[in-house]
């Protein structure tokens, strides 16, 4: 898979939550094509193809997309 923007990689991170709260191995009930058919489908339209891809991405992408821009300048400070 090639290389996420910001939102994407956040995206695949919430329905990576949501999948991780709702599967269960073993039972039909509630497989990954149940999960995304009750769960992820009506809050995030999208294919069950690009389900298995996102639960597929690598987790080094995922934890790229949490860290900040070093070079990135801060219009505030945060106290």
């Amino acid at each position: 898979m090639g290389k996420h923007h910001k939102n994407t990689l956040r995206r695949i991170k919430l329905v990576c939550d949501i999948v991780q709260r709702h599967y269960e191995p073993g039972n039909y009930a509630k497989s990954y094509y149940r999960v995304w058919q009750r769960y992820v489908n009506p809050v995030y339209p999208m294919s069950y193809h690009t389900l298995i891809k996102y639960i597929n991405t690598p987790l080094g992408e995922l934890r790229e997309a949490g860290e900040d821009d070093k070079q990135q300048l801060k219009l505030f400070k945060d106290d």
